[in-house]
Parts: C-alpha cells; structure tokens; sequence
C-alpha cells in the first residue's frame, strides 16, 4: 500500500491525540468524514497503523531506564534473546552490529531494583558474555514510542525484588 499525504496527516494526527474522532480528524484535513474512516480502516487492515495505549511509566513508578548491551555468541544468540524478550523489565530489544550483539532498554523503579535485575536476570543467562550499562537521564523523543509498555506494566511486580 502506497501512502499519500493525507494518510501521513492521519497517523501524524493520531499519534499527537489518539482520541480524535473521524468528524475531527474530517474538519482538520478538509475532506469528508467517509474518506476519514476508510483511510483508517485501510490503514489498520493493512498492517501500516495499529491502535495502541502509551502509558505514562514514570506516572506509573517506574522512573529508571537503562541500556544494555551485550556481548553474546553469536550461537547462542537466539536463545538469549528469547529469554531476555520473556522479561517484562524489558522493553525495546533489538540485535545489532558493532560491539554489541544484543541492546535492550530495561525499566524499573529505581536503580536499586536496576542493580537487582542485573545481577538477577541478566548474570543469571550463561552466554551473556559482557554487559556495558548506558543509564538513561532525560528522554527528549520517543519516549514509550516502540517500547513494550503493556508486558511491563502487567507482569512488573512479579520480578520486583522482595523487601528485606
């Protein structure tokens, strides 16, 4: 499906307020609100937009993101990444080129739980071989944008560290 302007003002729109409605986003763009719904509806069905919740974590707790990358064997990096990708602290995990086989963003509450996950979780996965932590101070773009927020906002407590 090839995308014009009109379907670029759409998700551009959508992606500032996703509570507009067909009518709205019809005034905004100067078209009826039929071809609105259609756009949306071709949109979704194939595939080039979905409809998402982006929650507020650092709202909800969780203040803390850090970086990882990880060395790995190559042999063994499927594995390792299914096994990380199965932990809700994780959310954005990808496999690059460079000195790193593996870059996750992790989130948690605080640097003290950070600290519990890596040498819980992470330490605990044999083929990681080196780990380098990239803390995160300011996000200026794209904050939840890309990130599994969902996973870690329903599963976190489960791996939170248990008090002393």
């Amino acid at each position: 499906m090839k995308l014009d302007k009109l379907d670029q003002n759409i998700m551009m729109a959508l992606q500032k307020n996703g509570r507009l409605s067909y009518m709205e986003l019809a005034k905004m763009m100067a078209v009826t609100e039929g071809t609105i719904r259609n756009r949306f509806t071709k949109l979704v069905n194939n595939g080039i937009m979905r409809i998402t919740a982006s929650p507020d974590i650092e709202k909800l707790g969780y203040g803390f993101m850090g970086i990882i990358g990880m060395q790995v064997h190559l042999a063994d990096l499927r594995e390792v990444a299914d096994k990380l990708a199965q932990n809700p602290n994780i959310c954005y995990l990808v496999n690059v080129t460079g000195r790193y086989e593996l870059l996750a963003t992790v989130v948690t509450r605080s640097s003290k739980e950070f600290a519990y996950f890596m040498e819980n979780v992470v330490s605990a996965i044999p083929n990681v071989l080196k780990t380098e932590t990239f803390v995160a101070l300011n996000v200026y773009k794209g904050a939840g944008s890309g990130m599994d927020m969902l996973q870690l906002i329903g599963n976190l407590d489960q791996f939170a560290p248990r008090k002393s």
